[in-house]
């Protein structure tokens, strides 16, 4: 008995001993992005360590005895109310308005995080307060670097949910194979042509170029008064930054050379299916002719596509005999009988149904990875940044259409819906899939230490 008590207590102070206080600083006030981070975070809490999370959506998640979320708040509705960005109106934008577009994103965003109660609340921190290691999303750019100067410099590593972009992979010595790699505002495909790849070569140096040149300078500006004197260039917190975990996967994505500091973990929020909510699981369980649902992520409002969009899809949905969910953010009237809206829908566990038939989505990042991973057909409708990508990619994979929404009538969505529906070879294999699922022992290996040692610390 006694050689029992002392087994358990020894085996709880080595994992005690093991484990980290770890920062998770996340800028980009997206929920979608959020999970992806989550699933990050939720990694390292299985093996024992300590997260603190701060960002816009970090209390999407409940507080637990591991699990400490520092609220950046009101970032979101800050932003819609400055009504600068139209996310439905940006899928006619060229790509260097989409391009400016997302610097102003980012340049509010900062300006906003700087001024919330959440990020004063971490910055008056104690001085000596210690993280082993600060994980910081470098999506949005470098806002939160100065946190690594704040907390004396501990070991850190970016994050993203966002592919790979350009910026980031020319940060960590990455070559950029512009001649055959789209730039992801811009609607090409691999097989470019060669006016395609002159232009395609100009956009990404020039977004590397501005994000260095100008960007990076306008939030240094803000940095300095945000974080005080003192504060050091964000150029060289960025070298302090050793390691990039990027949303990668081979099966999805075009291929593309990564630095051994870069490692790809594409679909890290991909799961099995959870138990749904009982309303959800009875929709789902009693359409007998299966589901479609469609959503166009958390940054894209359906019921902001406009009266006759909405007209032509729903038009499109009432000559389906399958039951179609609809992620719609406010209240209609008069709907098809087939057609029901939620304002949220727990999108992975729904593709995970069997009785789940077609994906419409605007093929975002996450989106996409978590259809692949179910093994769901998908119809892309893209608007604004990687989506155009992903979608072109997805159609010469052979694993979906696309309809963009300019093209949308009722006659175009359901015959592009049908030609899914019908067309078994669109559903990827299982095989496939595992492609996208056995990403997630990255975290694992993360967590145990394997990663971490390649982890450049403070000399």
């Amino acid at each position: 008995m006694v050689l029992t008590i002392l087994l358990i207590f020894s085996v709880a102070l080595v994992k005690s001993a093991l484990s980290s206080n770890i920062l998770i600083a996340c800028p980009l006030p997206s929920p979608s992005h959020q999970i992806w981070n989550y699933a990050f975070a939720e990694g390292l809490m299985e093996k024992g360590h300590n997260i603190t999370m701060a960002g816009p959506s970090a209390r999407m998640h409940k507080p637990s005895d591991r699990y400490h979320p520092i609220v950046f708040e009101d970032i979101m509705v800050k932003l819609m109310a400055s009504k600068k960005f139209d996310f439905e109106a940006n899928a006619d934008q060229s790509a260097f308005q989409s391009m400016m577009t997302f610097y102003n994103y980012v340049y509010l965003t900062c300006e906003l995080l700087y001024e919330s109660d959440g990020f004063k609340q971490i910055l008056n921190y104690p001085k000596d307060y210690k993280f082993d290691l600060i994980v910081v999303d470098m999506t949005l750019g470098p806002c939160l670097y100065p946190f690594i100067q704040r907390f004396n410099y501990p070991p850190t590593i970016g994050i993203t949910a966002f592919l790979l972009p350009p910026v980031l992979s020319f940060s960590f010595g990455n070559y950029l194979p512009t001649s055959y790699l789209p730039y992801y505002h811009m609607n090409y495909l691999q097989t470019m042509t060669f006016s395609e790849r002159v232009m395609n070569f100009v956009v990404t140096n020039f977004d590397v170029a501005f994000k260095y040149v100008y960007e990076t300078n306008q939030i240094q500006k803000l940095a300095d008064k945000a974080f005080g004197e003192g504060t050091q260039s964000l150029w060289d917190l960025e070298r302090h930054i050793s390691l990039l975990l990027c949303n990668l996967s081979p099966l999805f994505h075009y291929p593309q050379p990564v630095t051994p500091n870069v490692i790809p973990v594409g679909g890290l929020q991909a799961r099995p299916a959870r138990k749904l909510p009982q309303d959800i699981q009875e929709i789902m369980d009693k359409s007998a002719n299966g589901v479609i649902i469609m959503s166009l992520g958390t940054n894209i409002r359906s019921d902001k596509l406009g009266k006759s969009k909405i007209e032509a899809i729903l038009g499109a949905f009432s000559k389906l005999k399958q039951t179609v969910l609809w992620k719609f953010e406010s209240d209609f009237d008069n709907l098809p009988t087939n057609v029901i809206i939620r304002k949220f829908l727990p999108q992975n566990d729904i593709l995970g149904h069997p009785n789940t038939k077609l994906f419409i989505s605007h093929s975002g990042g996450l989106s996409t990875l978590e259809t692949a991973y179910h093994g769901v057909p998908i119809l892309g409708m893209p608007f604004f940044g990687d989506q155009f990508m992903l979608t072109n990619a997805m159609v010469e994979k052979g694993v979906g259409l696309k309809l963009e929404l300019s093209d949308v009538t009722t006659e175009s969505l359901l015959n592009a819906i049908n030609e899914l529906l019908q067309n078994k070879k669109q559903i990827l294999s299982k095989h496939q899939r595992n492609l996208v699922s056995n990403e997630r022992p990255v975290v694992d290996s993360l967590a145990d230490g394997r990663v971490l040692g390649r982890i450049r610390h403070p000399s």
